[in-house]
């Protein structure tokens, strides 16, 4: 009778499979992505994007290291109409149009609903704001290229695979130079054909080779184009701002490749202690469950079992490893890292072949090993690039989980009579996956990059930037401060004005429509030398036009020539007899006369 009542229940979830995999679940990868649009008015990173779409100059080396990324965006700030709300729509739809298209094309290998449980898990750990779109526009072009990969070794068209994957890879330069080391890609693609049975080993090479050189076309046809387009209007000035680009990325301590590494190990390092807890949880789940009496009481043990992970999980609440303040990225971090863990647990064992998975299988674990590893290479955010961009490595995860589990537990039946220890190993991976995907979902609809990240409620909206602000909600001590700066400035400014604002303030160029007097909206980053603030201080001296109006914040950036760089524009001002003009809620605003008379 149970065995009935448990048959007609797989049943009932079979028939409703189908339909839910072809309309539901499309439709929830669609919306999922938008579900906090409303949410958070961040001065900082996300409103410098915004800034520079709508500000940045090809006298400034960065316009060139995001080009395609900034290319983007001001098409979409004139679609939008630049408002941060319809921003945050349609770079959203940017991510959705990301799961759906892993979600459908993954489909050829692994079931819908696993696809699907993947993608909503990728969406939820995103953390950045989807404006910055040399993140997101370089997430789709590399998951577009992965697929494109993944499509080249199942199809017999692969020619045609093979160079748009590398197109889309070349393209990615363009939209961040760093991406350049995404080329390395084709390492899954080698590995491959090195594993692939049936054919001979001399066919194998001559196809690998001619995969490698559609891909090698692919790229260059993918990086030239965007290059090509650029220098009609400016020239070779792609190439001369390499030098410069590189000068700002070796000033900033961060991007080091020493610093990289070291933040990425102990990231590893610290989410790795807990593993190690569950894995020996596991190890006591595997003496239970081969205990002779859990033989007749199966199921009381298995409830017992997960009662330990419930007391352990809490345990770990205890100790930090994570929070219930989903205003805050950290109550994800720790837990997404146990499934980045999971993710090599099972690809590795997957590059090797084990439990007899297919080639195609074992390309998988291979390309989203490489992602993991290249990710946080070129970024200074430890490994949370990583947990930004799963949408290929989350379902790959699932399913090479799923599939260790049957074999294990099968050939543990075959050996036995019952699958102990595979119970106990598997079912604490089950624990990590439902953390995750609660975590990850609570955080998503919570979290607001930077704004009320201790827990306070975005109750407020900020009427002073018109329909730049309209329809997003902040924190009631945030929309104060915004209401006043964009207030002040807005009297003593006007549409020939231009602005320098210093201490973390770059979004108040966007806000406030206000163009920068420096080549950046972001003076206080360690990736703009004092000696260029220096060099554009001394060319607007001794020029004629009106002067900017500058803002100042009180607190320290953390930046390392934050010291130098206040100093500098103090001398600027005091020499320039500039009066203050608002001072308050930890910011200074400082004007001159219109014209420099001296």
């Amino acid at each position: 009778m149970r065995e009935s009542a448990a048959s007609k229940f797989i049943g009932a979830l079979k028939k409703r499979q189908r339909p839910l995999e072809k309309y539901v679940f499309p439709v929830l990868l669609l919306l999922w992505p938008l579900a906090a649009v409303r949410e958070g008015i961040c001065l900082s990173d996300p409103a410098y994007s915004l800034s520079n779409y709508e500000y940045l100059t090809p006298d400034y080396p960065w316009y060139f290291a995001t080009l395609t990324a900034n290319g983007l965006g001001k098409l979409l700030m004139k679609i939008s109409g630049g408002g941060l709300l319809s921003m945050n729509v349609l770079t959203g739809l940017l991510v959705s149009l990301t799961a759906l298209l892993c979600y459908f094309i993954l489909q050829r290998l692994i079931p819908g609903w696993m696809v699907f449980l993947g993608e909503m898990t990728a969406v939820s750990l995103c953390w950045c704001p989807t404006v910055i779109l040399y993140n997101y526009l370089g997430y789709f072009l590399l998951t577009l290229g992965c697929l494109f990969l993944f499509l080249g070794v199942l199809d017999t068209r692969k020619e045609l695979y093979f160079a748009l994957a590398g197109l889309c890879l070349g393209a990615n330069v363009t939209v961040r130079i760093a991406n350049a080391v995404q080329a390395a890609l084709i390492l899954a693609v080698w590995f491959y054909f090195a594993v692939r049975p049936g054919s001979q080993k001399k066919q194998n090479t001559a196809e690998c080779l001619k995969a490698t050189g559609l891909c090698i076309l692919g790229y260059a046809v993918g990086f030239l184009v965007p290059v090509l387009c650029s220098m009609v209007f400016h020239g070779p000035a792609y190439f001369a701002a390499i030098p410069g680009i590189l000068s700002m990325t070796s000033g900033s301590a961060g991007y080091g490749m020493g610093a990289m590494l070291r933040d990425i190990l102990n990231a590893y390092v610290s989410a790795g202690k807990w593993t190690f807890m569950m894995l020996g949880a596991a190890f006591a789940g595997m003496i239970l469950f081969l205990l002779p009496v859990t033989r007749r009481f199966r199921l009381p043990a298995l409830v017992l079992y997960l009662m330990g992970a419930a007391v352990m999980i809490r345990f770990f609440y205890g100790r930090g490893m994570f929070t219930v303040n989903y205003q805050d990225y950290w109550c994800m971090f720790s837990w997404g890292m146990q499934f980045v863990i999971l993710t090599w647990l099972t690809a590795l064992p997957g590059l090797a072949g084990a439990a007899g998975i297919s080639a195609e299988e074992r390309f998988l674990c291979a390309l989203s090993l490489l992602l993991v590893v290249l990710l946080p290479l070129g970024s200074n955010n430890y490994t949370f690039p990583v947990l930004n961009c799963l949408f290929v490595t989350a379902p790959v995860t699932l399913w090479m989980l799923r599939r260790f589990a049957a074999a294990l537990t099968l050939r543990e039946k075959a050996r036995t009579g019952r699958a102990g220890a595979c119970t106990a190993f598997f079912a604490m991976a089950l624990v990590i996956v439902l953390m995750t995907l609660l975590q990850g979902g609570l955080f998503h609809v919570c979290f607001a990059f930077r704004d009320g990240t201790d827990g306070t409620a975005r109750s407020a909206q900020v009427t002073a930037g018109g329909e730049r602000t309209a329809g997003m909600h902040t924190t009631p001590e945030n929309a104060a401060r915004l209401e006043t700066l964009l207030g002040v400035l807005a009297e003593n400014t006007d549409e020939k004005s231009t602005g320098i604002f210093f201490g973390n303030l770059p979004g108040v160029h966007y806000f406030a429509r206000i163009r920068p007097a420096l080549e950046t909206t972001w003076p206080d980053l360690d990736s703009y030398p004092t000696a260029w603030m220096e060099e554009r201080l001394q060319a607007i001296s001794q020029g004629s036009g009106s002067l900017p109006v500058v803002v100042m914040s009180t607190q320290e950036t953390g930046y390392a020539e934050d010291e130098m760089k206040r100093e500098l524009l103090s001398d600027f001002m005091t020499a320039h007899h500039y009066q203050t003009i608002y001072e308050g809620q930890d910011l200074v605003i400082r004007c001159a006369p219109k014209f420099n008379e001296d």
